[in-house]
C-alpha cells in the first residue's frame, strides 16, 4: 500500500532519497516531526473542524487549542492568518467532503500495489469535481509540478466519472492555483506511481534476498535539512573527549551524547522489530528480548468513577492523587491557570539539576 508522500520520498533532491524510503518504510524507524509538519497538521485540523461545523466563528478558539497543544505559541499569529484565508472561508460556506479517503490498485494484476490517500476537500459543482489541498509551504508552485493532485484526480475520476479540477490553496499567501486535469496528465501521474511502486517492491525484495541495503537504497545527500533521519544518516563519527578541559571539549561531548542517544534509539527500535517477529537474541554475554507489560488506562468516565469510590470510602484523595507535570500542563494550557494560581494554593517551587541536550 503506497501513498504519494511515500512514493515521492524516493525522489532525490526534492522530497528525500532512497535511503530515506528505506529508513521510514522498510526499517520503519521512528521519526520526530519538524516544525513545518507540526504547523501544517495544526492548520489542517483547524480547517477540517471549521468546515465540518460550518462555522467560521469557532476558528479563534480552534487556533488557541491547536497552538497550545502543539507548542506553536510563537506561530499562533501565522497560524491564525493561514486558517483565515479566503479559500478557507469559502469552503466553510460552500461545504464539501473533508478528508475523503481513497484506495485503488495501480494496475489489473492480482498482486498489484495499491495507492491510497486523503483528499483535504472534495466538492462537486454538477459539471466537475473540485479537489483542494491546503498548503502551508513558504513558496508556491503549479499543481502539475508534482503528481499529487494528478493521482487524487485519478481517484475522483474513477469514482465519479466527471472532469476534475485540482486546487492548491497556499494559505501563507492567501492564493489558490487551480488546474483542470486532462486524461493524459492523469495517466502520466498513474504511470509514475505504478513504476515507482514496482521499483520499491523490487528493491525491498533484493534486500530480503541478502543484497547490501546501502547499495539497494543509496544515500543521496542534498536536500537533507528537513529530513527526519539526517542525524542518523549523515552524522560523522564523533570522538568524545575523555576529559573536559575547555569549552570546545564540552561542546564535543554534548554533541557526541546527542548523536549517540539518537543512534541508540534507532538501533533499539530496529532490534525490537526483529525480536518481535523472529524471537529473542542471546549470546554468552547478553540476552535481548521484548517483554510485554500491562497497565491500567482510564478514560474520563473511569477516572470519575475512581474518585467517587474513594469519596464513598472516605479516603484522603489529596494524599493519593498527585498533580504531576501532565496535570499542570493541562490546567495551564487548557484551563488558563497561571503559576500564581498554584502558589496561591500552597504549592512551592522546587529545583533540580537535569542535563538537557537538544538540537537547535
Amino acid at each position: 500500500m503506497y501513498s504519494f508522500s511515500g512514493l515521492s520520498t524516493t525522489l532525490p533532491d526534492k522530497y528525500g532519497c532512497w535511503h530515506k524510503f528505506y529508513c521510514r518504510y522498510v526499517l520503519k524507524l521512528p521519526s520526530s516531526p519538524g516544525l513545518p509538519l507540526i504547523f501544517g497538521k495544526a492548520c489542517h485540523s483547524v480547517i477540517e473542524t471549521a468546515i465540518k461545523a460550518k462555522d467560521a466563528e469557532i476558528i479563534p478558539m480552534l487556533v488557541d487549542v491547536a497552538a497550545g497543544s502543539n507548542d506553536l505559541d510563537d506561530e499562533k499569529e501565522t497560524l491564525n492568518k493561514c486558517v483565515c484565508a479566503n479559500a478557507v472561508h469559502a469552503a466553510i460556506e460552500d461545504g464539501g467532503e473533508v478528508e475523503e479517503y481513497f484506495q485503488f490498485p495501480l494496475d489489473d494484476s492480482p498482486f498489484a500495489p495499491s495507492l491510497r490517500g486523503f483528499i483535504d476537500l472534495n466538492q462537486k459543482n454538477g459539471k466537475a469535481m473540485i479537489i483542494t489541498d491546503w498548503k502551508t509551504n513558504r513558496s508556491t508552485y503549479h499543481p502539475t509540478d508534482t503528481y499529487q493532485l494528478g493521482l487524487y484526480a485519478a481517484a475522483m475520476k474513477k469514482k465519479h466519472g466527471l472532469p476534475v479540477i485540482g486546487r492548491l490553496a497556499f494559505l501563507r499567501f492567501n492564493q489558490v492555483i487551480e488546474h483542470e486535469y486532462t486524461e493524459t496528465e492523469i495517466n502520466e501521474a498513474l504511470e509514475w506511481a505504478r513504476d515507482t511502486a514496482y521499483e520499491c517492491e523490487a528493491r525491498k525484495q533484493r534486500v530480503e534476498m541478502g543484497q547490501d541495503p546501502s547499495e539497494v537504497f543509496p544515500k543521496s545527500p542534498g536536500n537533507c535539512v528537513w529530513c527526519d533521519y539526517k542525524n542518523f544518516c549523515l552524522a560523522p563519527k564523533t570522538e568524545i573527549p575523555e576529559a573536559i578541559l575547555t569549552h570546545e571539549d564540552a561542546k564535543k561531548v554534548a554533541h557526541g551524547i546527542m548523536l549517540t542517544k539518537e543512534k541508540i534509539k534507532l538501533h533499539e527500535d530496529r532490534l525490537k522489530k526483529y525480536i518481535t517477529t523472529q524471537g529473542s537474541v542471546e549470546t554468552p554475554q547478553i540476552k535481548a528480548e521484548v517483554n510485554t507489560s500491562e497497565y491500567f488506562r482510564f478514560d474520563l468516565k473511569a477516572r470519575r468513577a475512581v474518585v467517587e469510590k474513594m469519596q464513598r470510602q472516605k479516603l484522603d484523595i489529596g494524599s493519593i492523587l498527585k498533580i504531576g507535570s501532565d496535570a499542570q500542563k493541562d490546567l495551564i494550557n487548557k484551563h488558563g491557570w497561571k503559576e500564581k494560581d498554584f502558589l496561591d494554593l500552597g504549592a512551592t517551587i522546587g529545583k533540580t539539576a537535569r542535563l538537557s541536550i537538544s538540537k537547535i
